[in-house]
């Protein structure tokens, strides 16, 4: 273990869509931060309420750099991009989250303080909640069980839990680790980006920390996870994106065609069990439509992993 506490030069980045009010609270609370930020990249997905109007006011602020979309390439796309730009520009830690995302004044501080407890870290995240102080139900990260302690030697107020995966909501990638793996896989659109990319960093041999002293508030308008059962109806469009992406995942996953085969049709199966339950009928056939056309289409996508070379 490395005990020491460094002071690396970190950048934030983040990705917006048509929810300024929330954007600018994100940025005050970024500019909070007890830790100081080195930049702060704002992904800007084509919003059309005012946010580019905004982030262009902010231009002359040097720890700024706004970059905007010439369409909505979804969140997937628009962290390949926040990450990407990051890295070029010499940060050595990348911190990313979404624009709804509300970190704690010293969120960062916490996490920094989790880059002590290796010297092989690829990424630490942080506690997600909802705006009643619960754990939000989409941002949990996948703990190893039994659950795994590890704390610094010459700090035990510093310590973490080993994970193999979380979302994007609030973690911060170690640049080796992002020249090593590559960048997310932007053509996921939405969903499931972030557990293949960190999946993929732990699978390089890296690892992964759960920092739960490190706190962000995830104002989404109701706390679910991405289960049919749970999502708003009007996020519903996002289980085609699901359904293909995690198909992908397992095709790559499972080289055995007919075990992998198996495991799609069970999956498909799964999914209409919960749509059935679904009252409203113009509902239940999007949603059965969507994931159909989802998991076939996610036999033939294929993503390809883009690289950074060092500077």
């Amino acid at each position: 273990m490395n005990p020491k506490i460094t002071s690396p030069i970190i950048g934030c980045a983040i990705v917006t869509y048509n929810r300024l009010n929330l954007l600018k609270e994100n940025i005050s609370a970024l500019k909070q931060q007890t830790y100081s930020l080195h930049k702060i990249f704002i992904i800007d997905n084509c919003s059309t309420d005012g946010t580019k109007e905004y982030l262009d006011s902010l231009s002359n602020d040097p720890q700024m750099q706004i970059i905007h979309l010439s369409e909505n390439k979804g969140g997937a796309w628009g962290f390949y991009e926040g990450i990407k730009q990051a890295v070029l520009a010499k940060c050595e830690y990348v911190w990313i989250m979404d624009d709804d995302t509300i970190p704690t004044h010293n969120a960062l501080t916490e996490l920094v303080k989790g880059l002590s407890l290796s010297d092989h870290i690829g990424f630490v995240c942080s506690k997600v909640t909802w705006t009643d102080g619960s754990p939000h139900k989409m941002n949990k990260p996948g703990l190893i069980r039994p659950i795994q302690k590890i704390t610094n030697p010459d700090d035990p107020s510093i310590y973490g839990m080993s994970c193999t995966n979380c979302t994007f909501v609030s973690v911060m990638f170690d640049a080796k680790a992002i020249y090593q793996v590559g960048l997310p896989l932007k053509e996921f659109f939405i969903w499931h980006d972030d557990i293949e990319y960190t999946d993929r960093i732990i699978k390089a041999g890296y690892k992964g920390y759960y920092i739960e002293k490190s706190v962000v508030v995830h104002k989404t308008g109701k706390n679910y996870a991405p289960h049919i059962e749970d999502t708003p109806q009007k996020d519903l469009w996002k289980f085609y994106y699901q359904a293909r992406n995690t198909t992908f995942m397992a095709r790559k996953n499972k080289p055995n065609k007919l075990i992998f085969y198996l495991s799609i049709l069970n999956k498909y199966r799964r999914y209409m069990r919960k749509i059935r339950k679904i009252k409203d009928k113009e509902c239940r056939a999007f949603i059965k439509k969507e994931v159909k056309r989802g998991c076939q289409d996610g036999l033939k996508f294929n993503p390809k992993i883009e690289n950074i070379k060092p500077q």
